[in-house]
């Protein structure tokens, strides 16, 4: 947890100082303290920095762990996201591409408050955080591996409600609902591709959600609430669309997870991870609305995620479904086979999904971009670096493996 902690800050510094266009900086580096605040606030750029820091707060609190109180732990966070996001600006005086400014020290301190709130959520320590594990408990296998589960899918349902502000409009739902209708009555804006790609993702998330469960648990009603929640999001969020190959997807999952949810878990992960491999490379493939664009392969990494709440968004996008097959071949890999299929996978997931952007240099609409292929690395990586036993003093006689179950 301490080295994700680490390659999350070192992302922070790295997305706040590109293009590292340096310059000759004022007269005092501390000027910007000085600067009055804007009469208007950007919506964009302040829920962009409260979302990018909340990571690292939720991080923070999470990597200190039980041995020390929920408080101090809270303050640690607060701190070091204020002492980051000020380092930053400050060396920001050195580049002329960007503008420093006292209004996100405070929504980047805003927004390691909120993620290490967030925190007590997994903590034993706190009210919140030990009623909701004793219904993950209650739900769910045992182990920091159906945890990282559980964060993927998470990272999912952010990546189709982010920002995850709500309009309290009424005229903006019934536009949305409009939209919808409209949608669902014009056979010429059906997508059929997009409908296979939901349909692989949905499936595959249905696969998943099935083999974190409990045995026993009502799988197929936790997952048609979840679907639900996500669409009744993307109706409320602005700018989120609801599409009508999402509903349809949703609903032809159902037969699918139907007839597989008692398989075991070696057919569970494997059916998930097929499925999200194919609706990956479709997604990939599929050509795009977009203008054609002039350049070809995008080599700096994180180039194109730098300026908005899209950018964001496209990392969720793409990091949660490498993370997901990991997660489920670590669960049914057995354990003297771990290694050998970390190494392997990895790089066979790091050349799948280069030789993929490679093939969009010829696709209308699309091209390459290192990025995909870095975050297709890391989603690989994080659930192989997730220790496999339970820390001893806290569930002592628990199962510390959580594929145990598939060598009973």
């Amino acid at each position: 947890m301490r080295l994700l902690l680490g390659a999350y800050a070192l992302l922070l510094v790295y997305g706040s100082l590109y293009p590292f266009a340096w310059g000759a900086p004022p007269a005092s580096l501390l000027a910007f303290l000085a600067t009055p605040w804007p009469g208007h606030l950007d919506k964009g750029d302040v829920v962009q920095n409260l979302l990018v820091y909340m990571p690292f707060g939720l991080l923070v609190v999470v990597a200190r762990g039980p041995r020390q109180p929920f408080g101090l732990a809270l303050a640690l966070a607060a701190l070091a996201g204020t002492a980051i996001s000020f380092g930053v600006e400050v060396v920001q005086q050195y580049l002329p591409a960007r503008v420093p400014s006292l209004v996100d020290v405070a929504m980047n301190f805003t927004g390691s408050v909120i993620g290490a709130m967030l925190g007590a959520l997994v903590r034993r320590d706190t009210l919140a955080g030990a009623g909701l594990l004793r219904w993950r408990d209650a739900w769910f296998r045992p182990g920091p591996l159906v945890n990282t589960g559980l964060v993927v899918l998470g990272l999912w349902f952010l990546s189709q409600t982010s920002p995850l502000v709500p309009s309290l409009d009424v005229a903006q739902l019934r536009h949305a609902l409009g939209n919808l209708v409209r949608a669902a009555s014009d056979a010429a804006a059906f997508q059929g591709g997009k409908l296979f790609v939901l349909l692989c993702y949905q499936a595959g998330l249905g696969l998943l959600l099935c083999a974190l469960l409990q045995p026993g648990r009502p799988f197929i009603r936790l997952y048609c609430a979840l679907t639900v929640a996500v669409c009744v999001a993307k109706l409320l969020v602005a700018g989120r669309v609801l599409s009508v190959e999402m509903i349809l997807a949703s609903a032809l999952a159902l037969p699918l997870l139907l007839v597989v949810r008692g398989a075991s878990l070696q057919v569970l992960a494997g059916g998930a991870v097929a499925l999200l491999a194919a609706g990956l490379t479709l997604y990939e493939l599929l050509p795009s609305s977009a203008p054609p664009y002039a350049y070809g392969f995008n080599w700096v990494p994180f180039e194109g995620q730098m300026n908005g709440l899209n950018g964001f968004e496209n990392i969720l996008e793409f990091l949660w479904p490498t993370m997901a097959m990991a997660c489920l071949a670590r669960l049914a890999v057995p354990f003297h086979r771990q290694d050998a299929c970390a190494v392997v996978g990895g790089i066979a997931v790091v050349l799948w999904v280069f030789v993929l952007e490679w093939l969009q240099l010829s696709i209308p609409g699309r091209f390459g971009d290192i990025t995909q292929v870095t975050l297709a690395g890391l989603g690989w990586i994080v659930p192989w670096c997730v220790p496999m036993r339970l820390p001893a003093l806290k569930h002592r006689g628990q199962a510390a493996i959580c594929g145990s179950e598939t060598r009973r």
